[in-house]
């Protein structure tokens, strides 16, 4: 029997395992990866259960008063003949060979086998096929189910979950097994489901959780318990947050930080955690490990709800749950961070009642560093804003606390100064969101443009300082142009203030000259931009010629 237990476990060895996942196309790197897990779990698997057969054994002898153990027979613990043969029976229908099998058979590739033999290497030793007589190595065959088939979780998680209820097409199915640990599990395909039939109820589609591909693996793979704990949060008086708000903040890529913290990985992994309940020698571990983990999730909840009361009741923030719905991450900061950054909103001229609105219109802020708060303010006070102006500018522009002293706003201060701006404060004053402009993209072109059509153009920008602020193509050129072709009209004795500063239709009748309501630069602008999409789009001959040139080149590389 040791000979037949050794051949059963030979068949895990890492090279033959390796080999086997080669011969269907897996790449040399994950198929040597992918043994080298396999036979690790296979051999802590045995380990495992030899030391359960001793205690047990132990256990026996003791209960029937025998004094001592003898070691050795305990832990060559073999079954009974009768049972010895229909384990050889059930291993012939069973082992690696069968569970690639059925995995080749469900469509799936070398790359896919291979990669969920690495993240869930328990799959090696499933059961494949769909038999009501499972095999428990310890008495030998039994009609009482233990586990579900390979087969079944396939059906449950593939062919069900990903394919009939998500939609996936079979390539992002695929890619999802190969990414989710523990899906190809009983309790991983479960759980799953109902992860799915909760999001449900909430009122996610399953189209817009499909469109989720990259964080879909991730939200399978969490504890159904600890999703529906965060949805009862988040619909309590702390947050306040309606059901269908919930739903779509949960599916959301940015949400993985806070269900990371109210669902914490544990040490071990998910392939790992499914089957330690088969093995009593790591329960007290296992259970210390759980109850240290719900006393780190129940402290940040408590963290969660002192951050929501403080927010709400110290700081006055109304739309708690918008605020958390743009930033998740909100929930997990200190008190003690958020509120020197309000103290110094005020400072700097913000009003009290305001402060509240500007955290909720630029929610990032309350991550921001207060250092580099300090150090833009700094810079725009050097630059000549007035202490006076400083709170107006942060309360309708928040966003220029996020810009970068050196890498942004610096080369916008330069440009400036090259076209002869000299109170860059005032210029800033009157134009805040300037220093976020790209000056190559933005700032330069339509300098350009202005010079061509106008000739006192530093003075116009100087009078005029939101010139920057239009766009260029749209709504410039489409206006200088209609007055040049349409109206004939020079554009020197038109203020730049006059061209822009209008709606289209008050642009037509009090600048243009229109008699007719604005039709006629309404037609003008829509044909213009018609023909201004067709030189940017290439043509249909072009693209064609460019597909042709890449294929040589592809043919030529081959």
């Amino acid at each position: 029997y040791d000979e037949a237990a050794a051949r059963r476990l030979s068949q895990y060895n890492a090279h033959s395992v390796s080999q086997k996942l080669m011969s269907i196309g897996a790449e040399n790197d994950i198929s040597i990866e992918a043994g080298l897990a396999v036979q690790q779990y296979a051999l802590n698997r045995t380990m495992r259960r030899s030391v359960q057969r001793f205690l047990r054994e132990r256990d026996a002898l003791w209960t029937n008063g025998t004094p001592q153990v003898n070691t050795t027979r305990a832990m060559s613990y073999a079954p009974m003949a009768e049972d010895k043969t229909a384990i050889d029976r059930f291993h012939e229908s069973s082992g690696i060979d069968a569970i690639i099998d059925v995995l080749t058979s469900a469509g799936l590739t070398g790359k896919d086998v291979a990669s969920i033999l690495i993240h869930t290497p328990s799959v090696s030793t499933m059961l494949p096929g769909t038999n009501e007589t499972t095999i428990n190595e310890d008495s030998g065959p039994s009609s009482s189910r233990r586990g579900s088939t390979l087969n079944e979780t396939l059906g449950r998680a593939y062919f069900g979950l990903l394919s009939r209820t998500l939609k996936l097409r079979r390539y992002d199915a695929r890619k999802v097994l190969r990414t989710c640990p523990g899906l190809l599990t009983k309790q991983g395909s479960k759980s799953a489901e109902e992860i799915v039939t909760l999001l449900s109820s909430l009122g996610v589609s399953a189209s817009s959780l499909a469109r989720e591909k990259s964080s879909l693996p991730r939200l399978l793979s969490r504890s159904p318990a600890a999703i529906f704990r965060l949805a009862v949060f988040l619909s309590s008086e702390s947050v306040r947050m309606s059901t269908k708000q919930i739903g779509s903040f949960l599916r959301r890529p940015g949400s993985s930080s806070l269900l990371d913290a109210v669902d914490p990985p544990t040490s071990l992994s998910q392939s790992q955690s499914f089957e330690a309940s088969e093995c009593n020698l790591f329960v007290n571990d296992l259970g210390e490990s759980h109850v240290q983990s719900r006393q780190v999730v129940g402290s940040t909840y408590r963290k969660m709800a002192n951050m929501a009361a403080v927010l709400y009741r110290r700081v006055g923030v109304r739309n708690l749950s918008g605020m958390i719905s743009a930033n998740p991450d909100v929930l997990l900061l200190e008190v003690s961070h958020i509120m020197p950054i309000v103290q110094y909103l005020e400072e700097i001229g913000i009003d009290e009642e305001d402060v509240p609105l500007v955290l909720q219109t630029y929610p990032a802020l309350v991550e921001a560093d207060l250092v580099e708060l300090q150090r833009v303010v700094n810079y725009m006070r050097s630059l000549g804003v007035e202490d006076a102006a400083l709170g107006g500018i942060f309360r309708a522009f928040p966003s220029i606390f996020s810009l970068d002293v050196e890498k942004e706003m610096t080369p916008v201060v330069s440009f400036l100064r090259g076209i002869g701006v000299v109170n860059i404060g005032r210029f800033i004053t009157r134009l805040p969101p300037v220093l976020g402009y790209s000056v190559e993209k933005d700032l330069r072109p339509k300098w350009e443009y202005l010079s061509q059509v106008c000739d006192f153009d530093y003075f116009e920008v100087v009078r005029f300082p939101a010139f920057f602020s239009y766009p260029l193509d749209r709504v410039i050129k489409t206006r200088y142009e209609y007055l040049r072709d349409s109206k004939r009209i020079p554009a020197s004795l038109v203020s730049v203030d006059d061209v822009l500063r209008y709606g289209d239709i008050d642009f037509a009748v009090k600048v243009a000259g229109d008699t007719d309501g604005g039709k006629a630069f309404v037609n003008f602008a829509k044909k213009r931009n018609k023909r201004s999409s067709r030189k940017k789009a290439p043509s249909r001959r072009n693209r064609q010629r460019g597909s042709s040139r890449q294929a040589s080149c592809f043919d030529e590389r081959v």
